[in-house]
């Protein structure tokens, strides 16, 4: 690890499909996904407590900002789309663990919304950082031991076209 590591908690979907998007930049040293924001002990699907699935992203400010992070974020979910539309434990979120985060997370979010990269305004909630309730070894990494069960909406590839990204 990094000599010095910075922490970020992102709301923004389905945590299975978070967890690898957030994983790509350079940088980024590790991904957990589990609960945050709600107000009861030990959540699950079936009984949230108010909670969203989160990515926990822990990653090395010399070479990924936590602003950096955030762009790649607000690239990689639909921020313009209210709780009512999307259920409340797929909400996008920011919990900031620091004053600086949250006055970086404020100032990204009056960015993206003057850019006009949605249709409406962004809903992203920016709260304190909470208590962070992991999800069991099962459901980490989903995507990469399951890829298969579908396919992250993003990036968007087309099917017909030639990939013209790097092969992993």
């Amino acid at each position: 690890m990094a000599e010095s590591t910075e922490t970020a908690i992102l709301a923004g979907g389905c945590a299975w499909i978070m967890q690898p998007l957030l994983s790509q930049p350079a940088g980024v040293l590790s991904t957990r996904i589990g609960w945050m924001g709600g107000e009861g002990d030990n959540p699950t699907e079936e009984v949230p407590h108010g909670h969203a699935e989160v990515v926990k992203v822990v990653f090395d400010p010399e070479q990924l900002s936590y602003r950096g992070l955030l762009e790649v974020y607000f690239q990689v979910h639909r921020a313009d789309l209210a709780e009512d539309v999307v259920g409340s434990i797929y909400r996008s979120e920011i919990f900031y663990t620091s004053e600086e985060q949250r006055s970086v997370a404020e100032g990204t979010i009056r960015d993206v919304d003057a850019s006009g990269h949605w249709l409406g305004k962004t809903v992203t909630r920016i709260s304190p950082e909470g208590v962070f309730w992991e999800k069991g070894p099962e459901e980490q990494d989903y995507l990469q031991r399951y890829p298969n069960v579908f396919r992250p909406p993003f990036p968007r590839q087309d099917d017909t076209s030639e990939d013209v990204s790097s092969s992993t």
